[in-house]
């Protein structure tokens, strides 16, 4: 809730998330997308390697605490992480509009960054 200068109380909505969670950065070679729900089980597939891990300094997470990660990371205003796509193996919609985008380019996942 907020509280306008006229003492009047505003709804606002929970589920707002932070300006860059719909933010793309299109490269010659790579694609950064927000880290989505749609990406926690193939990021907490590869977070099960050691020597991820070990070059990461992570600890190993169950599915669940992976979805709370995402889920503070987007609501967190001073934090974001991409997910890294390999641009030759993405499929792109030139209108701009596409809302399938992320659910179809999963396989294009290569990694991530905070």
């Amino acid at each position: 809730e907020i509280v306008n200068e006229d003492k009047e109380t505003i709804n606002v909505k929970t589920e707002t998330m932070k300006l860059n969670y719909e933010t793309c950065i299109v490269g010659k070679k790579s694609i950064l997308v927000p880290y989505r729900p749609e990406h926690v089980e193939r990021y907490h597939e590869w977070m099960k390697d050691p020597a991820l891990l070990e070059a990461t300094g992570s600890e190993p997470l169950s599915l669940e605490e992976e979805v709370e990660n995402q889920q503070s990371w987007r609501d967190d205003d001073n934090k974001c992480t991409f997910i890294v796509l390999a641009r030759d193996d993405c499929t792109l919609d030139e209108s701009g509009e596409d809302e399938n985008f992320v659910v179809r380019n999963l396989d294009a996942m290569v990694g991530d960054v905070n």
